[in-house]
């Protein structure tokens, strides 16, 4: 069975009003930062394509406890259609992330920090470290988003593939999507979908958030709904 994605986007948004009142009592006002990035891929497995997805939402993890995660087949992982597969049931066998983002989705007052790092044993060194301590560790409503649209993509191989979730200071519930590359497996059918990201800041506030993504099926397809994150 092949499997293809229609239209994944990625998307991030990033905007605020800065204002100054001058002598005269008099606003002067510039929207900054303003970054709205877009990116729309196509299916296969080159440049600016993805064609495959995994998702995985509202995951405990209990204090002090921590979660390995091999972005190269999912082993162990069950999202509901068995253990190593997709939403559909398929078997994963990715060789480039294309785009990943990680969520915690505590509360923005809870102790719990998400620390994403490389796991000892075949880590996957392109996600980067981020602990309590180094302080890159997601706390509630952190976001963690990675995006590579060439060709080489993040590059999922058997020495580097595994990456480690660890709930410090507290309990912690992540999310984190998944769109990558299957080189073995493409295909020219495909359903509508599409996969996006954005950030919202304001000049007094900063929050990140996931909306809810989905996934449907037809013959020989997959597809993925939108991830909002604002």
């Amino acid at each position: 069975m092949t499997v293809s994605i229609s239209s994944p986007k990625f998307q991030v948004r990033l905007s605020a009003t800065l204002s100054n009142t001058v002598t005269d009592s008099s606003v002067v006002s510039v929207n900054q930062p303003s970054l709205n990035f877009s990116a729309t891929l196509t299916n296969g497995i080159g440049d600016t394509q993805a064609n495959r997805a995994w998702q995985a939402k509202s995951v405990a993890i209990a204090s002090g406890a921590q979660a390995v995660i091999d972005l190269a087949n999912f082993a162990g992982q069950n999202i509901g259609a068995g253990l190593g597969k997709d939403a559909l049931g398929q078997d994963i066998n990715l060789k480039e992330i294309v785009g990943i983002v990680i969520v915690n989705e505590n509360a923005v007052t809870a102790d719990g920090v998400l620390e994403v790092l490389p796991n000892n044993s075949r880590g996957w060194t392109p996600i980067g470290t981020h602990t309590a301590a180094n302080g890159g560790g997601l706390y509630g409503q952190g976001v963690l988003s990675k995006y590579q649209p060439s060709e080489v993509g993040f590059p999922v191989s058997d020495a580097s593939r595994r990456i480690t979730l660890r709930a410090s200071g507290g309990a912690v519930s992540y999310s984190m999507y998944v769109l990558g590359r299957d080189d073995t497996d493409q295909s020219s059918s495909s359903s509508e979908s599409s996969i996006s990201a954005s950030s919202q800041s304001s000049s007094s506030q900063s929050t990140s958030s996931s909306s809810q993504s989905t996934s449907s099926s037809s013959e020989s397809s997959s597809s993925v709904s939108s991830l909002t994150v604002i």
